[in-house]
């Protein structure tokens, strides 16, 4: 098992660059076809949805920890 380390702002990853947590992309794909589905099919957001999915994925598996 690879060495975790920090980057810059802190984001943990492996040595090899790599997220340690990682989100299933066919989860992640599904979460951001909802969210072009919700806009009413409009194209030229494709990557904004996905964004946005990856940010909601990654926020539910590690909620934001307030107050503490």
């Amino acid at each position: 098992m690879s060495k975790v380390r920090k980057t810059e702002n802190g984001a943990p990853q492996n040595a090899g660059g790599v997220m340690i947590a990682e989100i299933d992309r066919d989860l992640l794909s599904q979460r951001a076809y909802e969210r072009y589905v919700e806009r009413g099919r409009e194209d030229g957001q494709d990557v904004d949805d996905w964004l946005t999915a990856e940010r909601e994925l990654r926020e539910r598996r590690n909620p934001p920890n307030h107050g503490t």
